[in-house]
């Protein structure tokens, strides 16, 4: 079974990309940040597999 993907946005820049696990270093900025669980857990927002509108659009 696969595991779920997850959307994370990079702390540094706010680039988000959806992977199982957040990566070492941000694609975008190229920095080693934290990354912040972005996804939608609730139906209020979409629901599993979209982006919760209000982590993301924070910076």
């Amino acid at each position: 079974m696969d595991e779920p993907k997850v959307w994370w946005k990079c702390s540094n820049c706010g680039y988000t990309l959806q992977a199982a696990q957040p990566p070492e270093v941000c694609p975008s900025c190229g920095e080693k940040c934290i990354f912040v669980d972005a996804t939608c857990y609730t139906p209020e927002c979409g629901g599993p597999g979209n982006i919760d509108p209000q982590i993301a659009s924070k910076r």
